[in-house]
């Protein structure tokens, strides 16, 4: 049988958004009040916090409001199997899903979860501006490594462009014995992961599959680096699609580009000497400036669009950082 809501009881549910990063609420029924909510590791107390943010994904849940908080557990205490509690303040009560048991360094998730706890920690500028000349790296996960589709699509790059140092990026060390049976490139780098660094330590264009762990990453990189490139391999567009069909169904994305050039570097001559797409414009435009011996044929495959790419950016980093500003300025716009 369910209780009756108490007027004047404070409720709260906890949420896990991974291993080591949690959201929730704490609200007192007819009350406005804040609440504080005590953080404990094995019954210590280790932390307080205020509910008083506004979460969306709280808000749209329990309607809510400002009563919400996150809390990313300290690095100091991840790696030691344990169990955290948060409790109301002002009476003890468990919040509902509270405890819950912490992975230890043992665990085969234990580098992917502290990875993605890292994603939630304040990033200096010296990391944002951190990159590896000429270094393409890719998620090697169980679930990259069981698609096909992907598998043959690395390693016909890593043929494509031997000039580049591939880097091959990984959470679990049990899976470097089939990472090296999938991938044959002599000299693929192997690069485990625990921590963002990782990543801006080690390459400058990163290549993802858009799923999952990869599309957290690939928006990370997107948001907060100012020298790595994310780049979605499209492989869940039919591969019998052109650049220039692709193109028609990303232009409406473009509208602020084409209305006010200009302010991205271009204007309308551009558009009569490249062409009426976003791809053909930028990227032709590229071509000509870094004077590559290249041409963009739009009737290619998109899969093709590639190899464009990183013919443009070889040895061209101020192709990437113009990419990434545009990408940063069309977003703020």
């Amino acid at each position: 049988m369910t209780s009756p809501i108490q007027l004047g009881k404070t409720y709260g549910v906890l949420h896990t958004e991974s291993f080591f990063s949690f959201l929730g609420f704490a609200k007192k029924v007819g009350s406005d009040e804040t609440q504080k909510i005590d953080v404990y590791l094995d019954n210590k107390l280790i932390d307080t916090i205020v509910a008083d943010k506004f979460i969306q994904k709280i808000d749209d849940m329990y309607d809510v409001e400002n009563k919400a908080f996150t809390y990313n557990l300290p690095t100091e205490y991840i790696g030691k199997k344990t169990t955290i509690s948060f409790k109301n303040h002002s009476s003890q009560d468990e919040l509902l899903n509270s405890p819950y048991t912490l992975i230890d360094n043992n665990h085969e998730k234990f580098n992917e979860a502290k990875f993605m706890h890292s994603l939630n920690e304040p990033l200096s500028e010296e990391l944002k501006n951190m990159y590896k000349p000429n270094s393409i790296g890719f998620l090697a996960t169980k679930e990259n490594l069981e698609d096909e589709e992907f598998v043959e699509y690395i390693n016909q790059i890593m043929v494509d462009f031997p000039e580049y140092n591939f880097k091959a990026l990984y959470f679990n060390k049990n899976l470097v014995k089939e990472i090296k049976e999938k991938f044959k490139k002599n000299n693929l780098a192997f690069i485990e992961l625990d921590s963002i660094n990782n990543i801006f330590e080690n390459i400058e264009i990163y290549l993802s599959d858009i799923k999952q762990v990869d599309l957290k990453l690939y928006n990370y990189l997107y948001c907060n680096s100012f020298e790595i490139v994310p780049i979605g391999l499209n492989l869940n567009i039919n591969s019998n699609t052109t650049i220039k069909q692709y193109s028609k169904s990303i232009d409406s994305h473009y509208k602020k580009f084409f209305e006010d050039m200009v302010s991205f570097g271009f204007d309308k001559k551009d558009a009569k000497k490249y062409g009426s797409s976003f791809i053909e414009i930028y990227y032709k435009k590229a071509i000509d400036k870094y004077n590559i011996n290249i041409k963009l044929n739009i009737n290619e495959s998109i899969r093709n669009f590639l190899n464009i790419f990183l013919s443009i950016s070889f040895k061209n980093h101020n192709f990437l950082k113009d990419l990434i500003e545009f990408r940063k300025k069309y977003k703020d716009i």
